[in-house]
């Protein structure tokens, strides 16, 4: 008898010890934002789509609203990709978007690129640096890009 609670006890340990990792994995299934900077944008991508991004300088943003573009009253420091139901917009909460001691260059964490330059794609958000170093993100069906000082957005 005593080896068949032996068994019985190795067993219980090897299932236990078995399902260690697999607790381990499920936690670590949410990896979080992916930080990085391109140009003057210092940006995020939430685990759920969400683009975010910091920008350097003012800029003069326009928004593309039923075929029109709305130019914005005022200059933005920041530009949010958060809804489906809404195109890209000005964020008003200043450097949520970017790391203390800054972001990643875009090419530490690239995941693709072209002649242009390097692109991420995480959480089905694409960002891309693009001609003339031009910069570009889209997500949830809308989309913003930047050339020289100025966004467009849609």
């Amino acid at each position: 008898m005593p080896s068949i609670a032996r068994k019985a006890a190795g067993l219980t340990a090897a299932a236990v010890l078995a399902a260690v990792p697999l607790a381990a994995t499920a936690q670590a299934d949410d990896p979080g934002p992916l930080f990085f900077r391109a140009g003057g944008f210092n940006c995020s991508i939430g685990t759920d789509g969400t683009v975010g991004c910091d920008l350097s300088s003012p800029a003069w943003m326009s928004i593309q609203v039923a075929g029109a573009n709305i130019p914005m009253p005022f200059t933005v420091t920041q530009v949010v990709i958060d809804v489906p139901w809404a195109p890209a917009h000005p964020g008003f909460a200043p450097g949520i978007y970017t790391l203390p001691g800054g972001n990643p260059n875009i090419d530490d964490v690239a995941t693709g690129g072209d002649m242009w330059g390097p692109s991420v794609t995480y959480a089905g958000a694409t960002c891309a640096v693009g001609f003339h170093g031009s910069f570009v993100c889209n997500s949830k069906g809308h989309t913003f890009g930047s050339y020289g000082s100025t966004i467009s957005a849609s």
